[in-house]
């Protein structure tokens, strides 16, 4: 079964692949591009664990045409597996990565549509702060998904005030 983030992880890959065959004596670009295929084979897996699988509903609201996330998202995985092996404990590691990445990225795309979120997976009160252009890292943005509402809230609550007091 194909789904949209494997497709994305693949265009990428044979991204990587046109890129190694204009520089054909450096590796790093077709290690990535493995990377990349074997990222998109896990993705797909239908009998992944049910992290894995869970990760990658996690990406579908950020899946836009032929992309997923935003810049932070795609720089990400431009690099992976970019000078280094990659084996199949570090996909979920991935998958975790680029779901936190799509977040600060919606964030972002928030914050200059004056909060708007597209994707309708910001809380009431991120809106509310990328409205107000309140800057959150990705920090919180890790943190998000072992954290209940209130105390998210209170977390934006505090970055508020530091940008009140600046």
């Amino acid at each position: 079964m194909s789904n949209a983030v494997a497709e994305y992880l693949r265009g990428q890959a044979r991204w990587r692949e046109n890129v190694a065959e204009r520089y054909p004596d450096d590796p790093r670009n077709l290690q990535s591009a493995r990377a990349l295929d074997s990222l998109a084979e896990y993705a797909e897996d239908e009998d992944a664990d049910a992290d894995a699988v869970h990760l990658v509903d996690a990406l579908a609201p950020f899946v836009w045409e032929s992309r997923v996330g935003g810049e932070e998202t795609a720089r990400a995985v431009s690099r992976y597996g970019y000078g280094y092996p990659v084996s199949t404990a570090q996909h979920e590691e991935m998958l975790e990565e680029m779901a936190v990445l799509c977040l600060v990225d919606a964030y972002e795309d928030a914050m200059e549509a004056k909060g708007d979120d597209p994707t309708d997976v910001l809380l009431p009160a991120e809106t509310e702060a990328a409205r107000d252009r309140v800057y959150l890292p990705r920090r919180y943005f890790e943190r998000r998904s072992g954290s209940q509402e209130h105390e998210l809230e209170e977390v934006i609550a505090s970055y508020r005030e530091a940008d009140d007091a600046s």
